[in-house]
């Protein structure tokens, strides 16, 4: 038989070992007190468990299901045929289904007809129903006449990350325990407990990077900690932050050596993003963005990805690609002008800086920004600055699809940095206004048809 994997071998068995404290305090509340050998009736009859992925909501459940089928004296025990074949998976009686993949009107119509049987070897019948915001509408409304009147000898748990996709109607028919991300201390807490019993040796600092990779998720974190008593290496946590910073050809051999390791490339993407969300927060330094973005696609693409490292590796050469072209645009070329910082200009305006300025060195920021993003530089050919006062930079576009590309963050960063740079001004906002379009038409220098499938054109070839 294979070992059980450390998850499974502490996931709670009781109310005091739930790893939420809030969820503790408000289902031991709940149960005290209960007389429970009288009847399920002092009960509420369903649950609506709901909190993100990896919080103990499945695990909560069947502790309840043990609860109120214990023999045992002490609830529950853990010790008697009904509380072993629980957590072993093994009682008839406690049936767990999964809505994503149990989500239609005949799974429904099946398990409405096995809630009027009667248990088999407990005192109460108990379905888990896991991701129950998966069901269709049909199947959710059939659920409802059966929350409605449950027999006496059925208990239900709704289990969900996302209560708010469940109809009113359930909601309210439910008595709702909510489990909330959990805090860096309640997951050290339990990385801690997990690492004593097994006599693991790790320092406090590795369970810190541990719990914070782990993002939010009990499951996550007791997964990490397993790799390391496996005899792994917490590159995945560790070596983000070096990552980052590393050069390209260096990028591309640490991406090869972890797929090579069998890291989780995913995990490590999610600690990149985590390490460039604090820096962000902490520099406000809108350059980080655009690599958060690329990141979070990179992410995205993994999922199905053919080979699994290759999304990783394209953000690195895209990357690489990008800082070039950048280095490129500063350099100064023999084959054309090089583009000078211009010193402020003293005028009556805020900053010294007049429309006519920005209009005069417009063909100046066009050919700075194409290195960049010449995605960009597209949108740019179709719109007209009409106002600047210093800081604020109005441009008016023809069409609406220009002006919502540049509203982005991403082209509006472009934007604001390059004009910044050419004008010589410390800061620069972008407002972007739909103009009419004889007006940018011609101050496109012509048709604002061609202008938009141009720069359509020019945005898809990326």
């Amino acid at each position: 038989m294979w070992p059980m994997t450390l998850y499974l071998k502490y996931r709670p068995q009781t109310v005091p070992e739930l790893d939420l404290k809030a969820v503790r305090e408000s289902l031991g509340k709940t149960l005290s007190n209960k007389d429970l050998p009288a009847g399920r009736q002092s009960l509420p009859h369903a649950w609506l468990f709901s909190g993100p992925r990896g919080v103990g909501k499945t695990s909560a459940a069947r502790v309840l299901a043990k609860y109120i089928n214990c023999r045992g004296k002490e609830k529950p025990c853990n010790k008697c045929d009904l509380c072993l074949g629980i957590t072993a998976g093994a009682c008839p009686d406690v049936v767990e289904i999964d809505a994503a993949s149990n989500r239609g009107i005949d799974e429904i119509r099946q398990l409405r007809e096995g809630v009027g049987l009667a248990p088999m070897q407990a005192k109460f019948k108990v379905y888990i129903i896991d991701e129950v915001h998966m069901l269709t509408s049909e199947a959710a409304n059939a659920l409802l006449k059966t929350l409605e009147e449950p027999p006496p000898h059925v208990m239900f748990v709704l289990c969900t990350t996302e209560a708010e996709k469940l109809p009113e109607t359930v909601i309210s028919r439910c008595t709702r325990v909510v489990f909330s991300k959990p805090s860096l201390e309640e997951i050290v807490e339990k990385l801690k407990r997990v690492a004593g019993e097994e006599k693991l040796k790790v320092d406090h600092g590795q369970l810190i990077l541990i719990a914070k990779a782990a993002r939010g998720s009990f499951r996550d974190a007791i997964k990490m900690l397993e790799q390391v008593m496996l005899g792994g290496k917490l590159d995945e946590i560790e070596g983000a932050g070096e990552f980052l910073e590393m050069g390209t050809d260096e990028a591309l051999a640490y991406v090869n050596k972890l797929a090579e390791r069998g890291v989780n490339l995913r995990t490590f993407v999610e600690k990149c993003v985590e390490e460039l969300r604090e820096k962000l927060l902490e520099t406000k330094d809108v350059s980080l963005i655009s690599k958060i973005e690329e990141l979070e696609r990179a992410y995205g693409r993994m999922k199905d990805a053919a080979v699994p490292q290759l999304p990783l590796e394209i953000f690195v050469i895209e990357r690489a690609g990008e800082s070039k072209s950048i280095r490129a645009g500063g350099e100064k070329k023999s084959e054309g002008p090089t583009i000078k910082k211009q010193e402020p200009v003293v005028g009556g305006n805020l900053g010294g800086h007049m429309l006519d300025d920005v209009l005069s060195h417009w063909p100046e920021v066009m050919k700075a920004v194409r290195p960049k993003n010449h995605s960009v530089e597209a949108l740019l050919r179709s719109t007209k600055p009409v106002g600047f006062d210093g800081r604020d930079l109005i441009l008016e576009a023809f069409y609406e699809f220009h002006k919502k590309q540049l509203e982005t963050e991403r082209c509006r960063v472009i934007v604001e940095q390059t004009v910044s740079e050419v004008l010589g001004v410390d800061v620069v906002a972008l407002k972007m206004q739909l103009g009419h379009g004889s007006t940018v038409a011609k101050a496109t220098g012509g048709d604002g048809g061609e202008e938009l499938v141009k720069a359509a054109e020019e945005i898809f070839k990326r």
